[in-house]
């Protein structure tokens, strides 16, 4: 367990310098070569952490199955004890920064949940040993050895489930596949008065996010009865929506077209 938690802290860290590298490198403006941003690149890491996090889990797993059935591992209880909450405490500083200053972005938002499961298999691990001391005062000492490899099986199984979700989660972004439901809900509600005051007859809405950019397509379909809509009204509209959408934190990429085909919004041509 020890072993696990100390390579797991070391994998962490690896990677939040891969994170921060990339970070500065999507910052450093290069239109030329990325025409629509750099922020593809932080999905893709990402996804690569998680992978990383989801193979030395499962490694630690079968390494658990093994010892387990080869009768356990020994340890010493009083320094694994020293370890664990000296551990347990520099995990829980870590986690507590990363919270507060989190926001919208995605790659603080993987290193809070990285550095959360390093705090929760850290503190499992304290409590595991603490559990060990205890049991080596009872008759059932001859279980000791059985602990290490018990809690291994338990922290790993439980935190199996995080890279699996954060993978499938930060793939759709990579796809470009839609946005959460939330943030197309609020922009719907932003464009109906607009199509209201301009008596537009329809829209369509394409959002997508990647990485710490939300895309936002919209198609604005007037018809015989839509007042007539000047280029200085198209610009007020983009600055309404803008404004209006200032509470989703995400660098934004806006485009508003009208027209009077809707086959012009379907944006696909032979």
């Amino acid at each position: 367990m020890i072993f696990f938690d100390g390579l797991y802290s070391l994998v962490s860290v690896i990677l939040s310098l891969l994170s921060l590298l990339v970070a500065q490198f999507i910052k450093k403006g290069d239109k030329m070569s990325f025409p629509y941003g750099k922020e593809m690149l932080e999905p893709v890491v990402i996804i690569i952490k998680y992978a990383v996090i989801l193979l030395l889990c499962i490694i630690t797993l079968i390494t658990a199955i093994v010892s387990l059935l080869s009768g356990g591992q020994e340890t010493s209880v009083g320094q694994a004890l020293i370890f664990a909450f000296v551990n347990t405490i520099g995990c829980v500083g870590v986690f507590i920064l990363l919270t507060k200053n989190k926001g919208e972005s995605g790659f603080v938002q993987a290193e809070a949940n990285q550095w959360k499961m390093d705090t929760l298999i850290s503190g499992a691990v304290l409590i595991g040993f603490i559990t060990a001391l205890l049991i080596s005062f009872t008759p059932f000492k001859y279980l000791v050895p059985y602990v290490d490899p018990v809690m291994v099986l338990i922290v790993v199984g439980y935190f199996l489930k995080t890279p699996i979700v954060e993978i499938t989660k930060t793939f759709r972004e990579v796809l470009e596949m839609s946005a959460d439901q939330s943030i197309e809900a609020k922009i719907k509600k932003v464009i109906t008065p607009i199509e209201s005051k301009y008596q537009i007859s329809e829209s369509i809405l394409r959002i997508a996010k990647v990485g710490n950019k939300l895309f936002i397509d919209i198609d604005f379909i007037l018809g015989p009865q839509s007042k007539m809509v000047t280029i200085a009204d198209q610009d007020k509209i983009r600055e309404e929506i803008i404004q209006h959408t200032k509470d989703l934190v995400y660098k934004k990429w806006l485009t508003v077209s009208f027209t009077n085909d809707k086959k012009w919004a379907e944006k696909v041509f032979a």
